[in-house]
């Protein structure tokens, strides 16, 4: 059985984090006037929402104490 270490945790949320970053980049990058503007509004809106999620779920795990393990 493979055991997820609190550093491996925070380490997912980090790449979860630079992954949700992307996706936003990539919703907008072709697009320019009003295409742009409707689709950033909403992406933006999804990006805050998936970092806020984040930022609960590294707050629980520092919460929680498992930030301070060791590897």
């Amino acid at each position: 059985m493979t055991t997820t270490t609190a550093q491996d945790q925070l380490r997912e949320l980090d790449a979860r984090a630079r992954s949700a970053w992307e996706d936003y980049r990539a919703s907008t990058s072709e697009l320019d006037g009003t295409a742009y503007e409707e689709t950033e509004l909403m992406s933006w809106d999804r990006l805050q929402q998936t970092l806020n999620e984040l930022a609960d779920e590294r707050e629980r795990l520092v919460a929680a104490g498992v930030a301070d393990e060791t590897d």
